[in-house]
């Protein structure tokens, strides 16, 4: 359920899904209006590379990232010792069409497609859990990554929480998991048996449990994804902003530091990204309020969106407007979080990103982070949102930024 425990709530009080039927058919306030709308999204859905380009996402789904983080050297390896893994051609996009037939798959009525399954029907594995049954355990295996993904989707386990905790568990022990051991792993934290009953409490009380607190790769105990911070620096900000901890959704800054959309910013620059993370942030709300897929905004932005929302709606929505929404989410979300104890003291990475570098060459230099100008970036980032230098609300300043 989205990686941010909801799924582990359900379980417990043993609800396995909501479910809402009705029998009316939506009302659409100006029909004529919202096909215009409609048409101007998908043509910009046709105009965009990343989306419907020859190594787009409609054609190998995210997977078609795996080839482009080791070109980039940021690809986590080895529980982000490294950030370069020889071997993951054997797992990217065209091997995944290659090795398992893999053909388009995805949401109900959506043009780009972007999963991709087997002829059979099983669901192949997106990048990030391509990129941690991968590189970040050693696996170069693609048939045992792919029924890793089969596995934790069967057993409801998420793939980046489960995989960054088996590596780390790996470092701890001083030895990576072999391909075929990885089943045997994942059933043992479903049923919490054995090596799996500490494993199931994820990176951050396994190590801490382990005496090795430092090897959860996690901020806010959410385990990171598939971009290594030292690569992207608007990453390693972006993971620490972000109100559900290391999430690569919140602000999404690989989409201009890497896939360079909508323009291009310098991804080991730490100039200008608090602005932009923030802004990134109360969009990417917008998006996700409107239940917009943000894959579609590498071809559309918040204007046709808005434009949709007020043709369907009857109600005028304007880019700002939805911006300002954004907004307010960020902020409450962030109140929720400092009045449960969050501050500017979990807003941090892991120390390894901060002393240690990551697997420089090919030209490429891939140093620690500048300790000293990620702190300044992030102390931008609260002025901007109007928190206090610890990253918590003053009362009325919170209340001064609602309608």
């Amino acid at each position: 359920m989205g990686r941010g425990g909801l799924g582990a709530v359900m379980g417990r009080k043993r609800l396995k899904a909501v479910v809402v039927n009705g029998g009316h058919k939506t009302a659409i306030a100006d029909p004529a209006r919202f096909e215009i709308a409609r048409k101007d999204v998908m043509r910009l859905f046709r105009a965009s590379p990343v989306i419907f380009g020859e190594l787009g996402l409609a054609e190998y789904g995210t997977p078609a990232l795996v080839d482009l983080m080791k070109q980039r050297r940021m690809a986590p390896t080895e529980n982000f010792r490294r950030t370069w893994f020889e071997e993951s051609d054997r797992y990217s996009g065209p091997a995944l069409r290659k090795g398992c037939q893999a053909v388009k798959d995805g949401c109900y009525g959506c043009p780009i497609q972007c999963k991709k399954s087997t002829p059979e029907g099983e669901h192949l594995p997106e990048y990030e859990s391509v990129s941690h049954f991968g590189a970040l355990n050693g696996i170069s295996d693609l048939h045992a990554i792919v029924r890793a993904n089969t596995l934790c989707n069967d057993l409801g386990l998420d793939t980046i929480s489960a995989a960054a905790t088996i590596s780390a568990w790996g470092e701890a022990r001083g030895r990576f998991p072999q391909a075929e051991e990885m089943d045997a792993i994942l059933w043992s934290i479903a049923l919490r048996q054995g090596e799996g009953e500490l494993l199931s409490l994820g990176s951050r009380r396994l190590t801490e449990s382990l005496g090795r607190p430092e090897l959860s790769m996690s901020v806010k105990s959410l385990e990171l994804p598939a971009y290594d911070p030292r690569g992207a620096y608007g990453m390693a900000l972006a993971y620490c902003t972000s109100n559900r901890g290391g999430c690569h959704l919140r602000a999404y800054p690989i989409s201009h530091e890497i896939l360079r959309k909508p323009v291009a910013t310098d991804r080991f620059s730490f100039s200008g990204k608090a602005r932009i993370i923030a802004i990134a942030e109360e969009s990417n709300a917008a998006v996700d309020s409107l239940v917009a897929c943000k894959f579609s905004f590498f071809g559309a932005t918040l204007e046709e969106y808005g434009e949709l929302l007020s043709a369907a709606t009857g109600v005028e929505y304007t880019p700002q407007g939805l911006k300002e929404i954004g907004n307010r989410i960020c902020l409450t979300e962030r109140f929720y979080n400092c009045a449960n104890g969050f501050d500017g003291r979990h807003d941090r990475l892991p120390e390894r990103f901060f002393l240690e570098e990551g697997s420089s060459g090919d030209g490429i230099s891939i140093p620690p982070l500048d300790r000293e100008r990620f702190t300044e970036e992030l102390q931008k980032y609260y002025r901007i949102r109007g928190l206090t230098p610890e990253g918590t609300f003053s009362d009325q300043g919170f209340l001064e930024q609602q309608p």
